[in-house]
């Protein structure tokens, strides 16, 4: 027979047990595996960042001669040289598309990053072919241009004559932004 002072003693290790256990849980084996599971999060994003990097050594070349490419596309520095050549691009596309302009309001903006923008809002008229073929023309032109905005209007009820307001743009980079890869 069980004494009731063993019992007591049973029961104040069991409890004691039970304490330790919920204590050893909440100290130790919670935080443990709440480290444990960070652990593996960071070693999947690290994981994943060796394979973009690789990935990045692996297309080396070609970004190197696309981005070589790019450069040797830019305007010049002069900025009356690059004026020059954007308004001999505007001479080719019209001429393409058998368009014209009826505006057109040029401007230079610099950019913090190394670049600047000769920017250009312009409206030409025309019907849906010469429009599309002046749209062709400008995203395939050498010069690094590149469509902003467009907006395309009729201009009669039967839609044969449209109105088309662009905003276009062509990059320069700055000499201190060409070394930079």
């Amino acid at each position: 027979m069980m004494t009731a002072k063993r019992r007591e003693t049973i029961l104040k290790i069991a409890i004691g047990v039970v304490v330790g256990l919920f204590v050893l849980d909440r100290m130790v084996l919670t935080p443990a595996f709440a480290g444990w599971k960070a652990q593996g999060v960071r070693l999947g994003a690290l994981r994943q960042k060796v394979q973009n990097g690789r990935q990045l050594l692996a297309r080396e070349k070609a970004l190197s001669a696309r981005w070589d490419e790019m450069q040797g596309a830019n305007l010049p520095a002069d900025m009356s040289s690059a004026e020059n050549d954007v308004y001999k691009a505007l001479g080719r596309w019209t001429r393409e598309s058998r368009i014209s302009f009826t505006s057109l309001t040029p401007q230079w903006r610099n950019h913090d990053e190394g670049y600047a923008t000769f920017e250009c809002r312009a409206t030409a008229v025309g019907d849906q072919a010469a429009l599309a073929r002046l749209v062709y023309e400008i995203e395939t032109d050498p010069l690094p241009a590149r469509i902003e905005e467009c907006e395309l209007t009729t201009r009669d009820a039967q839609g044969k004559q449209l109105s088309l307001a662009l905003r276009f743009s062509f990059v320069r980079i700055e000499e201190q932004g060409r070394g930079a890869r």
